[in-house]
């Protein structure tokens, strides 16, 4: 349908999706936390692990390091970011500084990689950088250990495991912060970082979720509106073609009429003239109607400005209006019978203005397309549901000639109306024929401007859409 097909996006939907970190604000939150718990964590686990250096400029630099880089790299960079971070705390730790709060600064820039830039890509680097992380830390334990163990060697340690002045002798698993070397704290430290990691990922799952629900949403909705916009538009195409065509068929053959007879007789060819002004007026009023409805804000026409006999916009069909256009179309030349049930008097009045549109718009056809024809049969029926019938015994062209609006414009009336339309050649003479199937339902009698959209196929009603004899708008 027109204004309803978008092109897809090639792009998978969480490579599209933003994390809640490519923000500044809480990147900097974190930062500034990192900053302030490492640098004084760091102060106070130099005094719990005797063999460490109290960090000096240098340590509080390589502390800061993390935090630069959540603030000025992510998200980016965010590899680079990651391998800054890692490298900044591997070096603090071989310079000789105590362990523990350093982990603050990875740890925060890798849970805020993966909670940042492009999802995929966020957990690669976040994950790689996580066993960069672990191996490094386990490096750095490995040449470790023979330096702490010879600066633990010559501390004395005290019957209660705390090194002091007075104490005597090594104490790898008492107070002395060395701890932080053995392997199972190494393996436990790891299991943690995986842990942070998992959540991290957890959470951007669920962030991603979130955002694609409320895109998805917003899209459902601006699809919704485009298929409003294109019923719409369809909507008024019908009106105005069912408006104008009906009408100017009708001046074209008065208007041929008139010429003819304009010498011969003047009287006829008067009445020709008036004819056509009465018909111009009419389609003017009602394309005035239409206009003025479509327009934004506007309000239905006010009594007394249309005709007392021009055709209903909004439906509010009757029987008047069907011999209304049974008469201009006698005006015309045909010999139309009119066939009413006596069931169909009071239908619904959507059915009307479907009923009236099919009428109307068949007899438009026949005035085009079907010069020969001479009587024209409309016949209204209902029961159950309502049978309408417009058979003319004109003769065609006999060859194949395209479906056009007003066809188009009456199978779609017919079939949102949930009807059914076919048209061709009559099973029992001469002539073309067109029948519309209505089934009558407890639909309210109001009908909105904006229809739903539905499907419309022009080529499976009927084998007549391809095999027309030349009866088609």
């Amino acid at each position: 349908m027109l204004g309803t097909i978008r092109p897809k996006s090639d792009v998978p939907a969480d490579t599209l999706t933003t994390g809640p970190f490519d923000r500044a604000r809480p990147r900097a939150f974190v930062a500034i936390a990192v900053a302030v718990a490492a640098n004084l964590g760091s102060i106070g686990a130099a005094q719990g692990q005797a063999w460490a250096t109290r960090p000096g400029l240098l340590g509080t630099l390589l502390l800061l390091v993390s935090p630069a880089v959540l603030l000025f790299l992510l998200p980016r960079r965010p590899a680079l970011a990651t391998v800054l971070s890692v490298a900044a705390a591997l070096t603090f730790l071989l310079a000789g500084y105590p362990w523990g709060p350093v982990f603050l600064g990875p740890a925060a820039v890798l849970a805020t990689v993966m909670l940042s830039g492009d999802l995929r890509r966020a957990r690669r680097i976040a994950w790689s950088g996580a066993a960069l992380l672990a191996g490094g830390v386990a490096s750095v334990a490995v040449l470790l250990a023979p330096r702490v163990e010879r600066v633990l060697s010559d501390l004395p340690r005290n019957p209660h495991g705390y090194w002091g002045p007075d104490s005597y002798g090594p104490g790898w698993m008492r107070g002395d912060g060395a701890w932080f070397l053995t392997p199972d704290a190494l393996i436990a430290g790891a299991g943690w970082l995986a842990i942070v990691l998992l959540i991290a990922s957890a959470a951007r799952d669920r962030i991603s979720r979130r955002v694609a629900a409320r895109a998805a949403a917003r899209e459902t909705a601006a699809e919704r509106e485009r298929t409003a916009v294109a019923s719409e538009r369809l909507r008024i195409a019908r009106e105005l073609h069912d408006v104008l065509a009906h009408s100017l068929s009708a001046i074209n053959v008065q208007a041929g009429v008139g010429l003819h007879l304009l010498e011969k007789n003047p009287g006829q060819a008067r009445e020709a003239l008036s004819n056509i002004r009465d018909t111009s007026k009419d389609a003017l009023a009602e394309v005035r109607t239409v206009l003025g409805i479509v327009r934004e804000g506007a309000s239905p026409p006010a009594p007394g400005t249309l005709p007392d006999d021009a055709a209903p916009l909004a439906p509010t069909w009757d029987l008047t209006a069907l011999h209304r256009l049974a008469d201009q179309a006698r005006a015309d030349g045909l010999d139309v019978a009119v066939e009413l049930g006596p069931d169909v008097a009071d239908l619904p009045d959507h059915l009307a203005g479907v009923v009236h549109r099919v009428v109307q718009e068949s007899l438009t056809n026949v005035r085009r397309h079907a010069p020969s024809a001479f009587r024209v049969i409309l016949r209204v029926t209902g029961s159950n549901g309502v049978t309408v019938v417009v058979a003319d015994d004109g003769v065609g062209s006999g060859g194949p000639v395209e479906p056009g609006y007003g066809l188009l414009g009456m199978r779609e009336r017919v079939e949102g109306a949930g009807g059914t339309l076919s048209a061709g050649p009559r099973p029992d003479g001469p002539g073309w024929e067109v029948r519309a199937t209505l089934p009558i339902s407890t639909r309210s009698t109001s009908t909105p401007l904006v229809e739903t959209a539905r499907p419309v196929s022009t080529g499976s009603t009927s084998d007549a859409d391809t095999t027309e004899t030349g009866e088609t708008a």
